[in-house]
């Protein structure tokens, strides 16, 4: 009957153990944007999980003391489970059994499977504990108040300064939160969209988002002030690079604007009077430190740079934005020909300058080029030639046609599954 009762006791502690080492890894493991976002919805389990969270020290101290007074009661029942089987004469082996056993208990049941268990899903387990951990915390509160107080004194005493908590979130909680946001409805797609490109922006190269050299519109620095005009109204740019030898020593950039004043002496213009000195970034230079550079030269373009000091494309200050809010009207960007237009499910008008990697998520196709970062420059590898408008070419069951050109530029692309998925 003793050894039943032992037996049973031993259960139940095990389960209170379970408990509050699961409790432990749950709480503290918790995705805290999404039990924001989930109180502000009434979530019933959110509430009391986020009411324990309030006052972390006391949650901790609460799961501690439950978890000590459970290890200390399987001690004692083990012990008696010994001393009962094995009498007095084999009293040394049967405490040292006892305590092997319960170790290996205590290390398998309640510490390392409920905490495994919790990690892998923190928010429900978080969420079903959160009733008898707070029934709990009450029982406990005369002990958990004592401990807290005597471990503050003892902090204190040692010199030991506890810095007040502060709210941090990791960047997987904020996007966990976009998600929801989003899946709910209460951040509209295209924001959701931008919150995302905010997290690959500092990821991102100039060399990723870069006009490349082939695409430059350059003048020389004796092109005169009819031409640039001529030039700026069939080319719809507002800036231009300023060329010496060639394409790869540029001497300066040139604004249109900058033409204004000489609009009623164009025989005192000259580019080299009103050209502006060029910013030169390499292209392996981020967007973080192209930003910080662009804003201390009080410039919107820098020339990017090759590892051979040879000039490998161009870069604006609305490309960097193009890359977190979307396109907008930039020098280098047609948005009747660029925008993005979704057709059907099978498909889709996009811009040339689209990202492969990008457009591998969308279609569910693994494009991939060792030499190309966008379809247009995949057609062309692929073509092996300079596009026509209505040239094509399949790949992995998709059909891509060159819609419009701007010179030796695609600048849409349609895109068709040959066969309706």
């Amino acid at each position: 009957m003793l050894t039943a009762l032992i037996v049973s006791g031993t259960l139940i502690l095990i389960f209170f153990s379970m408990m509050f080492s699961a409790a432990e890894t749950a709480f503290f493991s918790i995705n805290k944007l999404r039990l924001r976002f989930l109180r502000d919805k009434k979530h019933k389990g959110a509430l009391k999980a986020g009411k324990l969270l309030d006052n972390k020290e006391r949650l901790l101290n609460t799961v501690l003391v439950g978890n000590n007074i459970v290890n200390i009661g399987l001690s004692v029942l083990f012990t008696s489970l010994a001393l009962t089987l094995f009498g007095s004469r084999g009293q040394s082996l049967g405490v040292a059994l006892a305590s092997v056993s319960a170790t290996l208990l205590l290390l398998i049941f309640g510490e390392i499977l409920p905490k495994t268990a919790a990690a892998a899903r923190p928010e429900s387990v978080a969420f079903t504990l959160a009733g008898p951990i707070t029934f709990f915390s009450y029982v406990f509160n005369p002990l958990v108040r004592f401990f807290t107080l005597l471990c503050s004194r003892l902090i204190a005493l040692f010199g030991i300064k506890v810095a007040s908590p502060t709210v941090s979130f990791t960047e997987e909680e904020i996007k966990t939160f976009i998600e929801v946001g989003g899946e709910e409805g209460l951040i509209h797609s295209a924001g959701e969209k931008m919150m995302r490109n905010v997290f690959t922006f500092t990821d991102l190269e100039a060399q990723d988002i870069m006009v490349p050299r082939t695409e430059i519109v350059s003048i020389a620095q004796n092109t005169g002030y009819t031409e640039i005009l001529e030039l700026a109204q069939k080319s719809r740019l507002s800036l231009f690079p300023v060329r010496g030898r060639d394409i790869d020593d540029i001497i300066g950039v040139l604004y249109v604007k900058d033409l204004l004043p000489y609009s009623g002496s164009k025989k005192d213009f000259s580019v080299k009077k009103i050209m502006r000195p060029p910013l030169f970034i390499l292209e392996t230079k981020n967007m973080t430190d192209i930003q910080q550079a662009l804003y201390e030269n009080n410039q919107t373009i820098a020339v990017v740079l090759d590892e051979y000091s040879g000039t490998a494309g161009i870069l604006t200050k609305d490309d960097i934005a193009e890359e977190i809010f979307g396109t907008v009207n930039d020098e280098y960007y047609f948005p009747e020909s660029e925008k993005e237009v979704k057709i059907s499910e099978n498909e889709a008008l996009v811009s040339g300058k689209t990202r492969l990697i990008d457009l591998s998520e969308k279609l569910g196709i693994p494009l991939h080029s060792d030499f190309n970062e966008t379809v247009a420059g995949f057609i062309m590898e692929k073509l092996d030639a300079v596009p026509q408008p209505g040239d094509s070419i399949v790949f992995d069951g998709w059909r891509f046609t060159v819609n419009l050109m701007s010179g030796r530029r695609i600048r849409q692309v349609h895109i068709k599954a040959e066969v309706e998925r």
